[in-house]
């Protein structure tokens, strides 16, 4: 009877636990490399973007639509701080974190903004 007990115990918290998925990325999102043999360029600073989704009964659909909307969010910071995308400028080093449970997804992009001189 004890060990019914405790395995119907064990059962129950292992039930209550839920996965939490996480994705990560650091490094270049794009082909293009750029050596620098000089310092060319001046860091206008680091921006984040943020996107959430919830899930649907059958998972996330357009998990790319939120990728989209985190970045459209980043490049809306970085115009809030006065740093817009014209000319010489471009995103570097950007990354992307995304956390996934079974009720949202949850996608952060990171980047810094650099002007060519």
């Amino acid at each position: 009877m004890k060990n019914l007990l405790i395995v119907a115990l064990a059962l129950f918290v292992l039930a209550a636990c839920k996965t939490v998925i996480y994705t990560g990325n650091i490094g270049n999102q794009v082909q293009t490399q750029v050596q620098l043999g000089q310092k060319n360029f001046k860091v206008l600073g680091s921006f984040t973007g943020s996107a959430t989704a919830r899930t649907a009964t059958m998972g996330i659909k357009n998990a790319e639509g939120l990728f989209a909307e985190a970045k459209s969010n980043l490049i809306s910071n970085a115009k809030s701080a006065g740093v817009e995308l014209t000319g010489a400028r471009t995103l570097i080093n950007v990354t992307y974190d995304m956390l996934q449970n079974p009720n949202r997804v949850h996608v952060v992009i990171h980047a810094e903004i650099i002007e060519f001189i």
